[in-house]
């Protein structure tokens, strides 16, 4: 049987042991007697204060009254699915569907809804708002705005349009804005957006300016300068009468490639460099057939050169024209030769390309040389098509050489 260890300075009222365990013995200090008196065995139900405004005490009752089990159990709460306590609020603005609202508050609403002289303190009333707000403010009703036309609008403090019309929208001059009709030489596309049509050899329109000779594009302009340059190029070329042709050459390999019977008997030789200049080859020239840096006899240069280029004799140096292109895509392309025809009366012949019928085009992209020396067109010569007619027979022997700028 274990001994009860009972504390050595209790004070009155104290209970040994603190937490009794149900069944066990309960003792209570009497300090006037100064005895520890057997309050029987312990239920196990912890001692204090059972209910309060939110908890209802549970209690459980054995067979001789006493209570075996005590408990807090809160009082239900009540919602809009069981009945219960509920909480009151005495607002419209606690959003809560466990409170409930005060009847002052029910009062206030209705009296907002109805008579305005029941309200204390004086509210706005919602059906004397609600009819102003619907009054007939003589706006005619319609759609306002379209395409030739702006709404104009005037709202009052509450937001309600009370006055409506259509305002024509103007139209644009030098110092005002407004709306623009789009001519001829412009166009719209279908998301609005307002450009003027690129320029072209059929439409009128705006056009981008090159500075070279070198673009081979139909729908940009050249500058004044590059057609002075050409111009002077040209006053040189006339200015030097009775020039014969001999010949094309290679400047990346310093060496003829063609030789006319022209060109022979003034001393050029195919696979050979350019003769030095003199009295005996002045005035004759060359074209160039393939590109490259090239310094002729007799002095001038390097000269950067490319296809359609002309070197030709001043009797003392060779001069260089930059008549060709520099661009990859173009190039010249030569005719066959058909200078074996030349009877001294046959004026039709037909223009081949390696023995295949070749058009110019235009039929006046082509220039045109007969003993060497160049012919007019329109004066000279015809192209219709893929055959040439001179106006007068080439003379039996002479030699022929047309070329044309090809793709």
């Amino acid at each position: 049987m274990a001994l009860l260890s009972f504390p050595s300075s209790p004070v009155n009222g104290e209970y040994y042991p603190p937490v009794p365990l149900p069944g066990q013995n309960l003792y209570q200090w009497e300090a006037s007697t100064l005895t520890w008196r057997l309050q029987g065995p312990a239920t196990g139900v912890i001692p204090g204060i059972y209910g309060d405004s939110l908890l209802v005490p549970q209690i459980t009752i054995d067979a001789t009254g006493r209570i075996t089990v005590a408990t807090n159990v809160a009082i239900q709460l009540g919602d809009t699915t069981q009945v219960g306590l509920v909480q009151l609020v005495d607002n419209t603005t606690t959003n809560d569907n466990t409170k409930a609202l005060t009847a002052a508050q029910g009062y206030k609403l209705q009296n907002q809804i109805g008579n305005t002289a029941l309200l204390s303190p004086a509210a706005p009333n919602l059906v004397t708002a609600v009819n102003a707000a619907n009054a007939t403010t003589g706006v005619a009703a319609g759609t306002y705005g379209n395409s030739l036309n702006v709404g104009r609008f005037t709202v009052n403090s509450q937001g309600r349009v009370t006055f409506a019309t259509n305002v024509a929208i103007a139209t644009a001059t030098t110092f005002s804005p407004g709306i623009i009709s789009v001519g001829a030489n412009l166009a719209v596309t279908p998301l609005g957006v307002l450009s003027v049509p690129l320029a072209t050899t059929s439409v009128t329109g705006v056009t981008r300016l090159v500075n070279n000779t070198t673009s081979n594009d139909s729908s940009k302009a050249l500058t004044a300068a590059q057609g002075f340059s050409l111009q002077q190029q040209i006053n040189e070329i006339v200015i030097r009468n009775n020039i014969t042709f001999a010949g094309t050459f290679d400047t990346s390999t310093a060496q003829m490639v063609q030789v006319t019977v022209e060109g022979i008997l003034a001393g050029f030789t195919v696979g050979s460099n350019l003769p030095t200049p003199s009295t005996s080859n002045r005035g004759y020239f060359v074209v160039v057939q393939v590109g490259g840096t090239y310094s002729p006899p007799g002095g001038g240069g390097p000269y950067v050169t490319s296809q359609g280029d002309w070197f030709v004799s001043s009797g003392t140096v060779w001069e260089y024209y930059d008549l060709g292109v520099t661009a990859p895509s173009p190039k010249f392309i030569n005719f066959d030769n058909i200078s074996s025809s030349f009877n001294g009366t046959q004026l039709t012949f037909p223009l081949r390309v390696g023995g295949v019928n070749y058009s110019p085009s235009p039929s006046t992209n082509i220039m045109v040389f007969v003993g060497g020396v160049p012919q007019e067109p329109g004066v000279s010569y015809t192209v219709t098509g893929f055959t040439i007619a001179f106006s007068s027979p080439p003379p039996t022997g002479s030699s022929f050489y047309a070329t044309t700028v090809g793709v």
